[in-house]
Formats: C-alpha cells, sequence, structure tokens
C-alpha cells in the first residue's frame, strides 16, 4: 500500500488494493453522500458487483485521500506497463468522475493529485467526467495551481433533466406539438390491444422481480441475438442482480415498469448516488416496437420523476445518443480529461497522447466503417 505524508498536515493520500475494499464500504458509502458531484459508477454497491463479476484484474487499485478517518476523495484507475495511466473504466462505466467531498473540493482534489504523482509521475486519463461539472472544476484548478498541463478531448453532449417545472408545462415547453401529438397517438394506439399501466418498484422482491423481467426482455430482443444483453453470460447477468437488486437498506435501484394487460412490455433502471439518478439500463419487448413502447415508458418516468421530485437530477447516463434526447430538457458536456504530472517536457507528452488517442480513434472508425461494408 503506498502512502504519502499528509499535504499540510490535514490530509493523508493512500492507495488501496482490491482486498482493502470491504474495510473501506462505510468510509466510502460516507464520501458518496457527501460528494460534490455525484457518480453511482464509483459508488460501493455498484462498483463492487464489478469487481466480484466483471472486472477481475488484480491490477486495480483505489486512490483515496483522507482527513483523519473522513474519506475525501476517491479514483480507481489501472496503471498499464507503458502510456498513459488511466480511471478505471468498464463496459458498464459511463462516468469516470472521481468522488471529492463538497466540503473541501479544491484541498481534496490537490491531494489526490499529489498521490496520482506519486503513482504515476506521467500522463492521466479521466474518461467520461462532466466537464462543467464542480468535481471535473476542483481537478482542473488543481492542475491549474501545479503548473501541470491538461485538456479536453473527445467530446460530447449527454442529457439531463432536473425536476425545475411540472410535467405538462416541460411536455409545452421543449417538445414541438407533432411530438406531442405522436407520443399520445402511440400511446392510444397501445391502450386499443389492452390496458396500459406504469408501475414503480424500489426494493424487495417487487424490484427482483422487475430486474428480472428487464433481462428477459433484453435477451430476447437484438441484444439477445448478438449475445451482448446481460443475461447472455452467467458473470453480467449476476453483475446486474448484485447491482440493481435488493432489499429497502441496500437497494440502490428504481425499476419502471409499462406493462400491457400486467405482463411487462419494457423496463427501465435508474440506479441513485447521492440525490441523483443515473438512467442505466432499458429494454422494451420487441413485439410491441411499432408502438414506441420503450419511448412512452421514459415519458412515465418523466411525469413521474418531474411531478413527485424523487430525485434532484436524472443522468442519461450514455456515451452519446439515447432515447430521452429531445424529451428531456437539458444536456451537460462530458470528455475525457487528460493531463500530465511528468517533471520534464509535460506539455509535449501531453500533444503525442493526444496524437495517439486520435489515430487510435481513426483506426477504429476505420474498422466499423470495413466491417459493416463486409456485412452488407
Amino acid at each position: 500500500m503506498l502512502q504519502l505524508p499528509d499535504r499540510d498536515g490535514l490530509l493523508r493520500g493512500r492507495v488501496l488494493d482490491r482486498n482493502d475494499l470491504s474495510e473501506l464500504v462505510t468510509a466510502w458509502d460516507g464520501l458518496c453522500a457527501r460528494a460534490v458531484e455525484s457518480n453511482v459508477y464509483y459508488a460501493p454497491r455498484y462498483a463492487l458487483a464489478l469487481t466480484k463479476n466483471i472486472d477481475l484484474d488484480e491490477s486495480l487499485r483505489f486512490a483515496t485521500v483522507w482527513r483523519a478517518e473522513k474519506l475525501v476523495a476517491f479514483l480507481p484507475f489501472k496503471r498499464p506497463r507503458v502510456g498513459a495511466a488511466c480511471a478505471w473504466q468498464t463496459d458498464y462505466t459511463f462516468s469516470c468522475t472521481p468522488l471529492l467531498d463538497r466540503d473541501c473540493p479544491l484541498d481534496a482534489a490537490m491531494a489526490l493529485i499529489d498521490l496520482l504523482r506519486a503513482v504515476h509521475a506521467g500522463e492521466w486519463i479521466i474518461p467520461t467526467v462532466n466537464i462543467g461539472g464542480p468535481a471535473c472544476r476542483a481537478i482542473l484548478e488543481a492542475l491549474t495551481n501545479e503548473n501541470r498541463p491538461s485538456r479536453i478531448v473527445n467530446s460530447f453532449r449527454r442529457a439531463v433533466v432536473e425536476p425545475t417545472v411540472r410535467f405538462d408545462e416541460h411536455m409545452t415547453l421543449h417538445l414541438p406539438s407533432k411530438r406531442r401529438r405522436d407520443l399520445a397517438r402511440s400511446r392510444r394506439r397501445l391502450e386499443e390491444l389492452g390496458t396500459v399501466a406504469h408501475h414503480s418498484f424500489c426494493c424487495g422482491e417487487d424490484l427482483d422481480r422487475a430486474v428480472m423481467d428487464f433481462l428477459r426482455i433484453e435477451s430476447s430482443g437484438w441484444k439477445g441475438k448478438r449475445g451482448t444483453a446481460l443475461a447472455c453470460d452467467p458473470a453480467t447477468r449476476q453483475f446486474a442482480i448484485d447491482a440493481f437488486t435488493g432489499d429497502r437498506e441496500a437497494s440502490i435501484c428504481r425499476a419502471d415498469v409499462l406493462t400491457l394487460d400486467s405482463v411487462p412490455v419494457a423496463v427501465g433502471l435508474t440506479v441513485f448516488s447521492g440525490d441523483t439518478g443515473f438512467t442505466v439500463k432499458g429494454a422494451y419487448d420487441e413485439t410491441y416496437r411499432s408502438y414506441s413502447v420503450g419511448l412512452l415508458l421514459e415519458v412515465e418516468v418523466l411525469q413521474s420523476f418531474l411531478n413527485d421530485r424523487w430525485a434532484s437530477r436524472l443522468d442519461g447516463a450514455t456515451n452519446g445518443t439515447h432515447v430521452v434526447d429531445g424529451l428531456w430538457s437539458s444536456t451537460v458536456e462530458v470528455g475525457d480529461l487528460t493531463f500530465s504530472l511528468a517533471s520534464r517536457y509535460a506539455e509535449q507528452r501531453l500533444s503525442v497522447l493526444a496524437l495517439l488517442n486520435q489515430a487510435k480513434r481513426t483506426v477504429k472508425r476505420g474498422a466499423k466503417a470495413l466491417a459493416a461494408r463486409v456485412a452488407g
């Protein structure tokens, strides 16, 4: 375990490994509740489900900063043998925003940078952070204070929504009348087939059953045919059970279900950290694709959220386009934060990293285009 001396006699940095996680959970949960910016992907329930079932890499480490016995910064990472070190990311991680205590975000960020430099005095990548969010701003300010160069690359827009108005006003303000008419027509057509209802579950057997319905519906569609549905692999299926189910004390998930004659036809899963909900998963029965049942469920979730205000914010939790784009009211800019902690030629090294990343993206796009042509 790497441990740095106290910063200014107040903050202490420590690098922990997987074996330390069980002792960290209580302090980790406390930091999630106090974080200046919520990130469910780095919250204990979700992250531990990943480390238990999907990412078994023993090289995974956890950069932590402490004020006495209080955890004030947290960032999981992997250090490669060569090249840049990177914040921990999996196929099911759509934000790598570090957890920073809202009572001391800049101090925590500066101590975290000290610790990362001790781990790897080179280039770092923190993917998919909210660029304008308070956590990223604190990291950027800490880097500036230390005269460390940084860049944002690979940026895109992600949908978010906050309950500033009630549902009817939101729909009038943010959706064209034609879109509203189309949604109403889809709803009427579906209701011609039977009784349509919306249900939500947050814990216990009802939640467990809704998660099972989600897994079944997802695996019955195009993801199942491609083998990418969570239920297609025992490890990803168990990850879903560990992350999304649970009793009242342990659950971090809300399942929204649209039913037709009491049979689920669409399920959406929202997971929570702090006061933010992340809409991580959704699936619909493709038998009813022409009725837009997935979108109709999103409308129900939005109505419940705006009228009942069960979170202070919803995050679209995607790497780009999403069914809620245009339905929700706002977006945030998300991108990869890159920076150099090298003692010499830091700016030049960061420029080389940017060129290498651009080359990788070009090759990847070319490979996808070639695969599409071959498939066609």
